[in-house]
């Protein structure tokens, strides 16, 4: 399964990988404009679906974390089409229960900071903070 078909995560024979488009595009749905981001090199932030509770069955495996085998993909942008890059396996340090207003509701959603296996190395992780260029 690519990333796009998974709808961003899916947790499923024990295993989640996660995949992130770093750089959304300006016009996304609100439903999906997820502030997922590095906090540093060895920290990653990020945000489960909409509409999600800390008590949400799809995420019960993350918050009551024992062996799951949790796994980043990033790509910078739609623009780099489907392939992403594999950042390391991921153990949750935290996880908060959110609020956002989309269209004048509170919807909840469930933000995750996981620790990340190996430090990112700084070219890659320079890439991922690097803006793209205004057209």
């Amino acid at each position: 399964m690519n990333g796009q078909n998974i709808g961003g995560y899916k947790i499923k024979y024990n295993t989640c990988p996660i995949f992130v488009t770093y750089d959304k595009k300006e016009d996304i749905s609100e439903t999906i404009n997820y502030e997922d981001e590095f906090d540093s090199r060895d920290v990653f932030s990020w945000m489960s679906r909409n509409n999600r509770r800390v008590e949400s069955n799809e995420l019960k495996p993350l918050v009551n974390y024992t062996d799951l085998d949790v796994r980043l993909f990033i790509k910078k942008s739609d623009d780099e089409g489907i392939d992403f890059y594999y950042i390391g396996k991921l153990s949750p340090l935290s996880y908060k229960q959110l609020y956002r207003n989309i269209d004048g509701k509170d919807n909840p959603i469930v933000n995750f900071k996981f620790k990340i296996d190996h430090t990112v190395d700084e070219n890659l992780y320079n890439y991922f903070m690097d803006k793209l260029d205004e057209e």
